[in-house]
Order: structure tokens, then sequence, then C-alpha cells
């Protein structure tokens, strides 16, 4: 049996049944696939030495739950090893395997949180724990629209940067889940180490590419008071670079010509600002103000 979704503005094939994504009815002429296969020995032997390869029309990667084989921007076989959680599988293959399918396909994978409303999409990324998923939370509460709250893909078009839609459901921590009341058969859990949740977005959720208006980063910084400023030059690439979803994996390849062109180009294309917030100090509405002041001051 196969489903068939769209992510990302491409449109999956899948034997295996992925409930946080929005189904397509169109089942012609697919993008790309995701299928149980056979690993070639190669592969095997490789990742015996090295647990993970990135190349243009081949990459792996392998772990405690499962193999994955990323070929030509299109396909992604996967086995699943015994007694590994076909929840983790999952999370792995939206993750892992799709950052790899977007560089093969000339798209580069960032880290973030993305709100869009009918101009364009508002990325927001930054260090653990300095406020993303409440100023995300902030944006959609002002009519935004939700469009991904872990990862986009970013293509640039004729100097143009396109974000791409993920799929509208949520990353949540246990006690948020039981604050808000949300109904557990609802959720999927995926993360034992930080006990999160995925949870489905019940608003308003983009569904197609849209132009990046803004890449916020919040950080926390040695100050009394929030402090914002705009990122320019070369600090723009080491920003774009920095927040690669696979970046922890990708040194020293995230300098090669195919990654960093594309980290260039995405980050020459779209204005970058920093929002550093004091570490010890409730600035929530300082630091929501200073999302909005850059968004509304956007030509």
């Amino acid at each position: 049996m196969y489903y068939y979704y769209k992510i990302y503005d491409l449109k999956l094939k899948s034997d295996l049944e992925f409930p946080q994504l929005i189904v397509c009815d169109d089942k012609t002429e697919c993008d790309m696939e995701i299928l149980s296969g056979v690993m070639p020995e190669d592969i095997i032997a490789k990742a015996e030495i090295k647990k993970y390869e990135f190349g243009n029309e081949i990459s792996y990667l392998v772990n405690k739950t499962c193999y994955m084989l990323v070929e030509n921007g299109n396909k992604i076989t996967y086995i699943l090893k015994p007694n590994g959680s076909v929840k983790y599988l999952q999370s792995y293959l939206l993750g892992f395997g799709m950052s790899m399918i977007a560089m093969q396909r000339g798209m580069i994978s960032i880290h973030c949180s993305a709100l869009a409303d009918d101009d364009g999409a508002i990325l927001i990324a930054g260090e653990s724990g300095a406020g993303k998923s409440t100023l995300a939370t902030a944006f959609i509460e002002s009519g935004y629209r939700f469009m991904a709250d872990d990862m986009v893909l970013v293509e640039t078009v004729k100097k143009k940067v396109m974000a791409k839609p993920a799929f509208p459901f949520q990353k949540l921590c246990r006690n948020i889940v039981q604050e808000k009341g949300y109904d557990m058969n609802e959720t999927i859990y995926i993360n034992e180490e930080k006990d999160k949740f995925l949870v489905p977005f019940k608003g308003e959720f983009a569904k197609k590419p849209l132009p990046v208006k803004a890449f916020i980063y919040l950080m926390t910084v040695d100050s009394q008071e929030v402090l914002m400023d705009e990122v320019k030059g070369i600090d723009k690439f080491n920003l774009c670079i920095n927040n690669l979803f696979l970046r922890h994996l990708l040194e020293p390849e995230s300098f090669t010509p195919q990654i960093g062109q594309k980290c260039l180009e995405a980050a020459a294309g779209m204005p970058m600002y920093y929002i550093g917030r004091p570490d010890e100090k409730d600035t929530y509405k300082e630091v929501v103000d200073k999302a909005f002041e850059i968004v509304n001051n956007l030509i």
C-alpha cells in the first residue's frame, strides 16, 4: 500500500504512513518517494567506518534506528533496524532525509520556525531556549499563518529566496501540551530526551512557497536590555551556514562549493536581523516589539 503526501512543495509517494503530513489526492507524477528496500553492500561497508556521507547524487545515514539512502534528489530507501522505533524513523526521514533531498535538489534546509502573511514568510531561528516558540506564537496570534516549526527548505530563484512549507504540526514539550489541553490521542510522541510531542496546528496553514521577508535570529546577550540590529556582510553568510539543519553533521563539508554557494545566494537575498535578550530577565514584550518593528519597517 502506498501513501501520497505534499511536503515542501513536493509530491511524495511512500510505503510508510506519516500522520503529520498533508494528504495529496493526485497520485500521478510524484517528485520523490520514500520506500523500504535493500541497502547496497558498499553503503553497509562504508557505514562501518563512517555513519553518514553527503553527495550530489548519493547520500546515506546510519544510526540506531535505521539505514537511510538518499539518491538523485528524488528517492529515499530505508531499512528499519530490529527494535527500531517507527516514530523515530518517521522523524529521521522527514528531518535528515528531507535535508539530504534538499541538498541534491539545489536547496538548503534551515533549522527554524516559519510564519507567513500575504506578503511573504518570516523565518525565526536561534539558540536553544532563546524564545523561538514564544515569538512564533506571537506572530500567529497577530494573524500570521503557520508554515513550519522545525525546518524550512529554501530555494533561491533569480535572486528571490523562496521558503517551502513543511506540515501543520508543532513540536511542544509535555508541560505545554498538558497546559494547553491538547488531546493526547492526536499527538505524536517524538523525543524521549526532551519529552516532546508533535501536536496538530489548529489554525491556518500556509501551503504554498512564499518569498522570505526576513530572517530573525534570537540569542541571549550580556546586557540589561533587549538589543536588535541588522546582520550584514559576511556575517549573513555565517548565520545561514550556522543554522543549516544538518550543520552538526556537515563539517567540514559546509563550505564545499555547492552548499556554500547556496548559502551565499540565500544570505544575499533575504534581510537578516538578530535580537538579543538578557538571559535571566523577562523581556517577552520587548522581544516581540523588536520583532514587529523589524517586520513593519521592511520595504
